[in-house]
């Protein structure tokens, strides 16, 4: 970023990928796609694209085909809908990109029929398209009219082998309106009948989508083989009343205090002087205005936060500036505000972007995509946490707990031994879960509450695979009770009991994460990571993790 950056939006890309995990675990069994039109909403759709993959979502979605191109060259090779376009307008370069295009009309259907038929050659990959199908929003996709030619037309093409239709994709009108349940009800009635229809026809339709953000959130019958939160993704809940999903806010928008000054009682503030003021008032000019995204019709009706104390706009928001008044000259002792301070306009330790929204008498999407110009963009990942000595860390929440095993998963090598210690309710499964989600291991981590042992295979060939333990009960009772502290169980009594259990794995190509192992499962290998983790007294969700290598680490 230029030193001379007078204003700037910090994009928080862990709170973005905290919010598509969330949108994973709450879709599960179907797949994600996140939406990054719009430059990711003005979060930059490189950086959010990276992210949303890393963090789990399968699929990814833009509205207009030089978006779909765009993230091309940029070198993003996962799956892709694009469905903003018009007939004529070039395909190719899309279709031969593996760009799935919607198709929102019977114009656009026979459109893309026709430019597939008249390539000079094949196309490495074959073409796909997802139908559009108008349940009642009444903007895009085929409406009842269109409905049975553009699927008679689209059935044809898949028979012969022109293209492929991956599924159908609607848009609902007021999923976020809890009150108007009934409407998302009618929508889910009629998609569900277009689905049927196709399949009908021959169009098999494997992967349907309609959920936005809100229905993702609140309407599982609406989750189909995918669902397509945005704005959620940037840490915004649109729905009414929110349904608390812990999503976080992912963009802060804040501008330098370009100077401050006493403006003497009487005298007026900015064009018009449309505040005045009443007595002797200390003021301070932001370096941000309309040209940089402020709207002009917000004069005199927001806050911003300076050093965690919010102060109020005054006067019209200049193209590149405006007031915020600190309170009374004689009124002491004066606010800590100096030329250089940061004023938040929303974001961490400010107002929040749906505060700003309400004033502007809009929605949060727009403020979000409000920030342009001479506006920098930033980005900030929390630091990484260093597992590869003694030390600790906290975890406010479960997906902390998951986001630091994640961490901690991508440092392991085959044969570590990982030793979880804590009470009941301590999160060491929570934290295995982030483990294996480092790993990239296949299939889901549970409580060994369940199953003495799970292993869980490599994700990709080579590399590691979990082997998930109740070392406990697992050597029993009495076993597990006799090994004094300080002391270690016979290793070949460990290694007896899981060969009775008939796994498929070998300890020497597995991470061991061993729940209640301490003194049992040490000697089973050369690296021995031990965690320690201790949850707050009384309502207090926060856990620490202590930890120390027992013997070896990452270094040997």
């Amino acid at each position: 970023m230029s030193q001379h950056a007078l204003a700037e939006v910090v994009i928080d890309l862990d709170a973005i990928a905290h919010n598509v995990r969330t949108f994973v675990r709450a879709a599960a069994p179907a797949q994600v796609m996140v939406i990054i039109k719009a430059d990711a909403y003005n979060h930059g759709m490189l950086p959010v694209a990276r992210t949303a993959i890393a963090a789990g979502a399968a699929q990814l979605g833009v509205a207009t085909v030089g978006e779909a191109l765009s993230l091309r060259e940029l070198g993003v090779n996962e799956p892709v809908t694009a469905w903003m376009w018009y007939p004529g307008e070039e395909l190719e370069s899309a279709l031969s990109q593996g760009v799935t295009i919607g198709i929102p009309s019977l114009a656009h259907a026979e459109d893309v029929v026709r430019q597939i038929d008249a390539l000079p050659g094949e196309l490495n990959v074959q073409p796909q398209v997802t139908l559009m199908f108008d349940s009642g929003l009444s903007r895009s996709g085929v409406g009842p009219k269109e409905w049975t030619r553009t699927v008679d037309l689209l059935a044809e093409a898949e028979r012969s082998g022109t293209l492929q239709v991956t599924g159908l994709m609607t848009h609902l009108a007021s999923a976020d309106m809890i009150a108007e349940a009934h409407v998302t009800d009618l929508q889910v009635a009629r998609f569900n009948e277009a689905i049927e229809l196709c399949r009908a026809q021959g169009i098999r339709a494997p992967i349907n989508h309609m959920a936005n953000t809100p229905a993702t959130l609140s309407r599982p019958d609406t989750h189909h083989q995918m669902v397509r939160p945005g704005v959620g993704v940037y840490g915004v809940d649109p729905v009414d009343p929110p349904v608390q999903a812990g999503l976080r806010p992912a963009m802060t928008l804040r501008a330098r205090v370009l100077t401050t000054r006493v403006v003497p009682a009487g005298e007026g503030v900015s064009y018009g002087l449309t505040w005045r003021a009443e007595k002797d008032t200390r003021t301070a000019v932001i370096g941000i205005g309309y040209a940089d995204g402020i709207p002009r019709s917000l004069s005199g009706n927001f806050e911003v936060s300076i050093n965690g104390t919010r102060y109020p706009q005054i006067g019209r928001v200049c193209m590149d500036q405006f007031v915020v008044n600190l309170g009374d000259a004689d009124v002491e002792p004066a606010p800590h505000v100096a030329p250089g301070d940061w004023a938040v306009i929303f974001g961490d330790s400010g107002p929040t972007v749906e505060e700003v929204a309400e004033r502007a008498d809009t929605i949060a999407y727009e403020i979000l995509t409000m920030p342009r110009g001479r506006v920098q963009r930033r980005y900030v990942e929390a630091p990484g946490v260093d597992f590869s000595g003694a030390s600790s860390a906290v975890a406010n929440t479960a997906e902390e707990m998951r986001a630091l095993g994640e961490q901690l998963g991508k440092t392991l090598k085959a044969g570590t031994v990982v030793v979880l210690t804590g009470a009941l309710g301590a999160g060491k499964t929570t934290l295995t879960q982030g483990i294996a989600q480092g790993l990239g291991v296949r299939g889901r981590v549970q409580s060994p509450t369940f199953t003495i042992v799970r292993t869980h295979k490599p994700g990709e060939p080579g590399a590691p695979g979990l082997l998930h333990m109740d070392a406990y009960r697992l050597l029993g009772e009495d076993v597990a009770e006799s090994i004094e502290p300080g002391t270690y169980a016979d290793p070949d009594a460990v290694l007896d009991a899981l060969e009775s259990l008939d796994l498929d794995a070998d300890l020497q190509d597995t991470v061991v994460v061993a729940e209640w192992g301490r003194g049992m499962v040490e000697q089973l290998s050369d690296t021995v990571l031990d965690i320690t983790l201790t949850r707050g007294d009384g309502e207090d969700e926060a856990r620490t993790l202590a930890w120390e290598w027992v013997r070896g680490g990452p270094q040997s």
